[in-house]
C-alpha cells in the first residue's frame, strides 16, 4: 500500500463560498533506515515499496559501492533494509567523496582538506531522436497513476533508446525515485551505457550525479535544470535536457540529440 484515504474539509475561494466533506487520497511516506555491514548508514523518507532496489540503488549512486556484484545479500526488515557487502566499506570516507564531486562541479572548492573526487565520464555512443523524448516521457506521465490519484509523488524511468522501458517508480521524494529505477535495473544485471533516464523531477547536481555515477549517458526532466545539474552535466559528459511547452531544451551534450 503507497497510499492512504483520509477525510478532509474542502472549502470553495469562489465567489460562492462553500464547505463540504470529501475523502482524499495521499501518498505514503516512510522512513526507511538503510544498514550496510551492520552499521547504520541513513534514513531516507521514501514511499514504501521498492524498498531493496531503494537501497542497491542509492549505494551505487552515492559512490559506497561500484557494482552490485559487491554486494552479498539484500533484505527487508521491519520496513529497514540490511545490506550485506562482499567486503569492508568506509561509509563516511565514500559520502565525502560524492560531496567533494558535487561541490567540486559547482565551481567551489571541496569541503573537505582532501583529493578530490574525479568527475566520472559518461562515454556512449547512444544518439536519441528529440521526438522519441517527447514519447518517453508522455509514457512516464501515463505511467504515473499514484501521481494522478494523489499529486504528491515525483516518478523516474529507465529507457533504452528505442523507447523501450526498463524500470519505473514513483517515490514522494525525486531522488528516491532515481535511486529505485537505477537499483532494480542493476539488480537485474542491467547496462546503462545506453539507458535514457526521465524524471519528473528538477535536475540538480546531486541528482545528475546519479546518473553519470553509474554511466547513463542521457537525462530527460519535465522541469528546467538548476546551474549544478547543468554544470556536473557538462564535466561528466552527460547529455542533460528538459521537455516542457512544446519544445526540447538542451543544456548539454547535444551531439547525443537526433534533430527530427
Amino acid at each position: 500500500m503507497v497510499t492512504e484515504r483520509r477525510r478532509i474539509r474542502s472549502i470553495s475561494l469562489g465567489e460562492h463560498r462553500a464547505s463540504i466533506g470529501a475523502e482524499e487520497e495521499l501518498a505514503l511516506d516512510e522512513p526507511v533506515c538503510i544498514f550496510v555491514n551492520g552499521e547504520y548508514h541513513v534514513t531516507l523518507i521514501s514511499t514504501p515499496e521498492l524498498r531493496e532496489e531503494l537501497a542497491a540503488g542509492y549505494l551505487l549512486t552515492q559512490g559506497i559501492i561500484e557494482s552490485v556484484e559487491e554486494i552479498d545479500f539484500v533484505e527487508v526488515d521491519d520496513g529497514d533494509v540490511k545490506v550485506r557487502l562482499k567486503g569492508a566499506v568506509d561509509l563516511r570516507e565514500a559520502s565525502v567523496s560524492m560531496m567533494n564531486l558535487i561541490v567540486t562541479a559547482c565551481a567551489s572548492s571541496p569541503r573537505a582538506e582532501r583529493s578530490l573526487t574525479r568527475l566520472p565520464e559518461v562515454s556512449s555512443d547512444l544518439r536519441v531522436e528529440a521526438s522519441r523524448l517527447k514519447d518517453m516521457i508522455t509514457a512516464l506521465n501515463t505511467r504515473s497513476s499514484v501521481h494522478r490519484r494523489t499529486g504528491g509523488t515525483h516518478a523516474a524511468m529507465l529507457c533504452s533508446g528505442e523507447g523501450d522501458m526498463l524500470a519505473f517508480a514513483e517515490d514522494v521524494g525525486r531522488h528516491n525515485a532515481v535511486d529505485k529505477v537505477i537499483g532494480a535495473h542493476a539488480l537485474r544485471g542491467g547496462a546503462f551505457d545506453g539507458c535514457v533516464l526521465l524524471s519528473t523531477g528538477r535536475q540538480s547536481g546531486e541528482m545528475v550525479q546519479k546518473a553519470c555515477r553509474v554511466g547513463v549517458p542521457v537525462i530527460a526532466s519535465m522541469t528546467v535544470p538548476l546551474v549544478s545539474g547543468v554544470r556536473l552535466a557538462e564535466a561528466s559528459r552527460v547529455t542533460l535536457t528538459s521537455l516542457g511547452g512544446g519544445r526540447l531544451r538542451v543544456y548539454s551534450g547535444p551531439q547525443r540529440i537526433i534533430e527530427k
